[in-house]
Order: structure tokens, then sequence, then C-alpha cells
């Protein structure tokens, strides 16, 4: 017998093809677990960072505006209404709170000088009417803030945002939620009068 038949032959390959794919089943199945979790720990840490990116922005934001209008009977108002209009729409539900404070020339808050903006629900422009979709704690009015050049420095004025981001899969290592704390602080715009 010097060679094989043509049927065994084709057997023969037949068996080899088998084996082979079966192979590459197990390796397949050894290899997606791992995949998955990659795929998923991008997912979820792309969605958080997206988040901090967003408070960080929002803060920003609140801050330029709070330095530019100064001592307004609405300016606490108007930087609200300046972070709402920056956040994503459905975003303003998942924050905690925003401060409106007064900073230390190091840059920490003074806690007597914070005012505390609680969104609740429904229409979110503040200066429509307030109280009815915000709760407000108010220590730090914008008309006594120092915006005026003279032998008092002006005032720093600084926005804290607080907003807690839940993982979206739940599965482990990504279960339950954290705190994010974004803070930003800038000297409040000298008024001149002429």
């Amino acid at each position: 017998m010097l060679g094989d038949s043509p049927e065994r032959t084709r057997v023969k390959r037949l068996r080899r093809r088998n084996r082979e794919s079966g192979a590459t089943l197990v390796e397949f199945a050894l290899v997606m677990p791992i995949l998955l979790l990659l795929f998923i720990g991008i997912m979820e840490f792309g969605m958080s960072f997206y988040d901090f990116l967003t408070v960080e922005q929002g803060a920003r934001e609140g801050v330029r505006t709070g330095a530019f209008v100064g001592t307004a009977a609405d300016a606490d108002c108007q930087i609200i209404t300046s972070i709402v209009a920056f956040l994503p729409n459905g975003f303003l539900d998942r924050i905690d709170r925003i401060e409106i404070y007064e900073a230390t020339a190091n840059g920490d808050q003074i806690a007597s000088r914070t005012n505390t903006w609680l969104y609740t629900g429904g229409d979110p422009d503040p200066c429509a009417n307030p109280l009815l979709n915000w709760t407000v704690v108010e220590q730090w009015p914008s008309v006594t803030r120092q915006t005026a050049a003279g032998p008092q420095p002006l005032d720093i004025i600084g926005i804290r945002i607080r907003m807690t981001h839940n993982w979206i899969t739940g599965l482990p290592p990504f279960t339950g939620s954290y705190v994010i704390d974004e803070s930003t602080i800038l000297r409040m715009e000298p008024e001149v009068f002429g």
C-alpha cells in the first residue's frame, strides 16, 4: 500500500478540520470573557470621564459668568443659567448640588459665605421662578461681593458642583457609585465707574 485511497484522504482532512475548528472554539471561549471585560471597562471609564469633564467644564462656565456679572442683583441666577445652558439634556437631574462661594486667597471655600442651589425638578431656568424648581440657601448675597478696585482686594468667587456617578453595568469591579466633586475659583472682575 503505497498511498491512501482518495476516500481515506478526504476522511483524514475532515477529521483534521474538525479538530482545528474545535480548538478555535475553545480558544474563543477562553478569550471572549477577557474581551468582554475589556469592552465593558472602556465603556464604563469613558462614561465616567465624560461625566467628570462635563462637571468640570460646567463649573468653569459658572465661575466665568460669576466673575463677570459681579454684584448684579440676579448674579447667582445668571451663574446657574450659564451652568444649566452648558449641561447636556438630562444631566442636571444627576447633579446633587451647585455651590457659589467666596474663596480665600489660597482657594479654600468659606463655608459661612456659600450659596447652595439644589435642583428639585421642572423648569431648570432659575430666573423664571427660583423658588419653584430650586431650593436655595443664600449666605453670600451678590450685592455684598467686593468688585470695586480700592483698598479692599477683589473677592474670589468659586463654583463647586457635586454629582454622584453611578456605574452603568454594575458588574464587578464597576459596582456602586462615587462622587464627582469639582470646584473652580476666579477673582471677580473689577467694576469701573466713570
